[in-house]
C-alpha cells in the first residue's frame, strides 16, 4: 500500500491565562502524505520495545515541525520515529496512540 492522503499534523502549545493556569491548545496543519505500511524489519524492531508499529507516512520536510501527534483516518497517532531523506522528504513512523486501540 503506498496511497496519497490528507493528514492532520496534531501541534500541542502550552500558555498561561489571566490566573496563571496552563491552558492546552491543539492545531490541527492538513498535509497530503504518501500513507504505506511499514516494513518487516521495522515492525520487529519496533516490537522489540514494545510498541506495535502502523504506517509510515511520507511527507515534505518543510511541512513537519516536530509535531509528536497526527490525525489520519479519525484516529490519532503518535510518531515514535522520524528519516530524513536526501529528495527533501520526511518518513514518520507512527504506532497508534494509546486509548485508540481497537
Amino acid at each position: 500500500m503506498n496511497q496519497a492522503a490528507k493528514i492532520g499534523l496534531l501541534k500541542t502549545t502550552y500558555t498561561q491565562d489571566d490566573l496563571g493556569e496552563w491552558v492546552e491548545t491543539t492545531e490541527t496543519v492538513n498535509v497530503f502524505a504518501y500513507v504505506s505500511s511499514v516494513t518487516m524489519s521495522e515492525f520487529y524492531q519496533a516490537g522489540l520495545q514494545g510498541m506495535k508499529p502502523e504506517y509510515r507516512f511520507l511527507i515534505w520536510q518543510t511541512e513537519y515541525d516536530g509535531e509528536e501527534t497526527l490525525e489520519y483516518d479519525d484516529k490519532v497517532y503518535t510518531v515514535y520515529r522520524t528519516y530524513l531523506r536526501d529528495d527533501g522528504r520526511i518518513e514518520l513512523y507512527t504506532t497508534l496512540r494509546k486509548g485508540e486501540e481497537v
